[in-house]
C-alpha cells in the first residue's frame, strides 16, 4: 500500500514488518519551489516601476532563473520516480530493471527526459506523445532553456550565439518591460514573470497529457495537481 503525505512524500508499507517508509517524492517538492518562485517573481514585477529597475530586477531575474531550473528538475525527477517507484506499473515491465535503468548503458544514463516518457508509453501500449503539438515543444524548449543556464556561456563571446534555443523561445511568454531590445535575450529579456507563469504551466500542460494515458500513480499526481493555481 502507497499513501501520499501532504508534503508529497510517499509511503511505502512494508507489510509484515510493520513499517511505513518514507520515500522523499522531490519531483513535487520541486514544482513547490517552481510554484513559489514563479510567485514571487509576478509580485515583484507587477509592484515595480520602469524607475525600480536597479533594484528590483536582480530579484526578479533571480526568481524566474530559479522557476526554470526547478520546473525542468520536477520534470526529469517525476518520471525518474515513476519508473522507480516499486507499486507503479512501469518497473515490472522491463527485465533485470536494476541493470536496464541504473547500469552503464541504461535508461537513466542514455535516455532525456523526455525520451523517457515516451519509453513509459510505450511500455504501457499507450499512444505516444505527439512531438509537435505545443504541450510537447514547450517543454522541449523549457528544458533547452535550463540548459542553457546551468551551462552558461559568456555572452560576449559571439561564436555562442544560442539563436535555435532564441528562435525556439520568442514569442513564447512576455519579454520583461525593464531590460532594452539590445540586451541579451536569455539572461535579461526572457527574465520576466511571464516567463515564469509560462514555464510552471507548460509542465502542466505537458503532464496532463502524459498522466491522462499513463494513468500510473493516482496517488502521487494528487500532489501535483493540488499546486496547479
Amino acid at each position: 500500500m502507497t499513501q501520499l503525505a501532504a508534503d508529497g512524500t510517499d509511503g511505502v508499507d512494508l507489510g509484515d514488518a510493520a513499517e511505513v517508509q518514507q520515500i522523499a517524492n522531490f519531483a513535487w517538492q520541486h514544482l513547490k519551489a517552481a510554484t513559489t518562485f514563479r510567485d514571487r517573481a509576478i509580485a515583484i514585477e507587477g509592484a515595480a516601476s520602469a524607475q525600480d529597475i536597479d533594484g528590483v530586477f536582480i530579484d526578479i531575474r533571480s526568481y524566474v532563473s530559479a522557476t526554470i531550473l526547478s520546473t525542468a528538475a520536477s520534470l526529469e525527477g517525476l518520471i525518474n520516480e515513476l519508473f522507480i517507484a516499486p507499486h507503479c506499473a512501469l518497473r515490472p515491465l522491463i527485465p533485470n530493471f536494476e541493470e536496464a535503468f541504473w547500469g552503464e548503458r541504461g535508461i537513466e544514463r542514455k535516455k532525456s527526459i523526455l525520451a523517457k516518457y515516451q519509453l513509459a508509453l510505450k511500455l504501457l501500449k499507450q499512444a505516444p506523445l505527439d512531438e509537435k503539438a505545443p504541450y510537447y515543444t514547450n517543454v522541449l524548449t523549457l528544458i533547452g532553456f535550463r540548459n542553457a543556464l546551468v551551462h552558461y556561456k559568456p555572452t560576449w563571446d559571439s561564436r555562442q550565439t544560442r539563436s535555435d534555443l532564441i528562435q525556439d523561445l520568442n514569442g513564447r511568454y512576455p519579454l520583461s518591460p525593464f531590460p532594452n531590445l539590445q540586451s541579451d535575450f536569455l539572461t535579461m529579456q526572457s527574465m520576466s514573470a511571464g516567463c515564469a507563469n509560462w514555464a510552471v504551466r507548460s509542465f502542466f500542460e505537458f503532464v496532463r497529457v502524459f498522466d491522462s494515458r499513463s494513468n500510473l500513480d493516482p496517488d502521487k499526481m494528487t500532489g501535483i495537481w493540488q499546486l496547479e493555481v
